[in-house]
């Protein structure tokens, strides 16, 4: 039986949970539910399925002594596999980023009918048994000769994720991955909710060398050829950088889609998000971090972890309080923080993102 290697995307920076995420200290760091940052429940998912041995990190130098400390505060400084961390010369997209680490593993002794698992680091997911079976069905697929997905089962209509349409059913509890489909408007978003046959895309791929390279062939014949001389890591400042969805598997011809049911699974892609998703509500559907306190309030969101916060007869607010930024915004409007940052860097205010 061939080996299974687990890779986590850890390279991204981000300011989306700004101000408590900032460039120099992306999300997948963060203790954003219980005791664990994103990062140390995302590698603890995936020594369910792998070995520690067989689990590696990618991640950039800018990240590596975070990575490292998180890691060994999980599992200890004398356990980490050697070259846990596969370090990206620069920031190059997905594609890039797994074509360099399965060159890396190959290095170190993986074959091409290994089973590889990408994960993204900074997602939750509440339900690990539902997400562990659904890893096990993908591997399946994977020696089954496809290159498998997640897709996420919709609890809402969502623009801000691309979807993966269901087809037909071969054996083994997977599905033909018919077609990707790029971020919708809402009204196409309430259309794929009510058909349901439509995931959310939530970046979780599965392979084998031997089918990863044969897809990318016809797929990227540029990245095909570099991967194939052994040559990403030598040129992989010179490489494109392009996702591995754009790249692979929008593409592929043998992909096969494993519905990802029940799980709780978020991407924590906002305030918003880690509201719904993550966090649990009081009676008025509000959450409180920190030293906070709400009255006569309804669907709020508070964290302050240094002065006392108090919100009184207020509805659908935002509140986050840092030391050095004290942020406010709309129930809904979460995700057009990005426009907050970059008046902020526009302004000349860059050390505060």
């Amino acid at each position: 039986m061939s080996n299974i290697y687990g890779l986590i995307l850890s390279g991204g920076s981000g300011t989306r949970l700004w101000p408590l995420s900032r460039e120099n200290f992306p999300k997948q760091f963060l203790r954003l539910h219980g005791d664990k940052t994103l990062l140390q429940n995302t590698a603890l998912r995936m020594v369910n399925m792998i070995p520690l041995e067989y689990l590696r990190v990618i991640s950039g130098s800018k990240w590596h002594d975070l990575v490292m400390s998180q890691s060994c505060e999980i599992f200890g400084d004398d356990n980490l596999p050697e070259n846990f961390i596969i370090e990206e010369p620069c920031a190059k997209s997905t594609a890039p980023a797994i074509l360099l680490a399965v060159e890396e593993l190959k290095l170190q002794g993986a074959c091409d009918d290994d089973v590889f698992i990408v994960v993204p680091s900074d997602s939750f997911i509440r339900n690990i048994k539902t997400f562990t079976n659904a890893l096990k069905t993908g591997v399946k697929a994977a020696r089954d000769g496809f290159i498998a997905t997640l897709g996420i089962a919709p609890v809402r209509p969502e623009t801000g994720f691309g979807y993966i349409k269901q087809g037909c059913e071969f054996d083994g509890g997977y599905y033909e991955a018919e077609a990707f489909v790029e971020k919708p408007d809402l009204r196409t978003a309430q259309k794929y909710l009510s058909e349901g046959v439509y995931l959310w895309n939530g970046g979780i791929f599965i392979f084998t060398p031997e089918r990863l390279y044969s897809e990318l062939e016809h797929s990227d014949p540029e990245l095909f050829s570099t991967a194939m001389n052994g040559n990403i890591r030598a040129n992989f400042k010179n490489v494109k950088s392009i996702s591995f969805d754009n790249a692979v598997m929008e593409k592929a011809e043998k992909v096969a889609v494993v519905p990802l049911v029940n799980s709780g699974w978020s991407d924590v892609g906002s305030w918003d998000a880690l509201h719904e998703d993550v966090l649990e509500c009081d009676e008025n559907h509000n959450v409180i971090e920190g030293n906070s306190v709400i009255l006569d309030a309804h669907n709020c969101f508070v964290h302050s972890m240094g002065k006392l916060t108090v919100l009184n007869m207020v509805n659908d607010i935002v509140v986050i309080d840092t030391p050095d930024t004290l942020f406010i915004t709309r129930r809904g409007a979460s995700q057009e923080v990005r426009n907050v940052v970059k008046f902020l860097k526009d302004n000349g205010m860059k050390d505060i993102i």
